[in-house]
């Protein structure tokens, strides 16, 4: 069983600017509703298999990368229990902006799936923000450099 949520955003910048700064997991804090910090913790270039750690909510978790098209779109997958959360984000240029979509999936088992509505509820009413969120981190650190 599998449900989720879309969104979408516009953003006032070029693609490579949103992706770099999409993919830079030391600024997730910034736009990730929840997320502490976010790192790295696999070696070598952002890759399908990369390995983040996060801490949300006053807990260390782990997502990976599970899919990758450099510049145009990245999955990061959690499992938690017997709930998997996938979010992915897809980037296409409108002339010197981006149009960035959030596509957030939800899958339970076992147990989970007698949950997973309220979760799936949860997940939009913390997560559906994410893209402006993002937008407005983009805006600042834009903003700062100027300033």
């Amino acid at each position: 069983m599998s449900k989720g949520f879309s969104v979408k955003e516009t953003i006032d910048q070029p693609k490579a600017v949103v992706w770099d700064f999409l993919t830079d997991f030391n600024k997730a804090d910034k736009w990730m509703t929840g997320v502490d910090q976010m790192k790295q913790i696999s070696d070598g270039p952002i890759k399908t298999g990369t390995r983040l750690s996060f801490v949300a909510r006053g807990k260390e978790r782990e997502t990976r990368v599970t899919a990758l098209d450099s510049g145009k779109m990245i999955a990061l997958t959690s499992t938690q229990g017997g709930v998997t959360a996938t979010y992915t984000y897809s980037l296409e240029s409108e002339n010197n902006r981006t149009l960035i979509k959030l596509d957030a999936v939800c899958e339970a088992t076992g147990f989970w799936k007698l949950l997973h509505p309220v979760i799936v509820i949860a997940m939009k009413k913390s997560d559906s923000s994410h893209l402006v969120k993002l937008k407005n981190a983009i805006v600042n650190q834009d903003q700062q450099k100027y300033s």
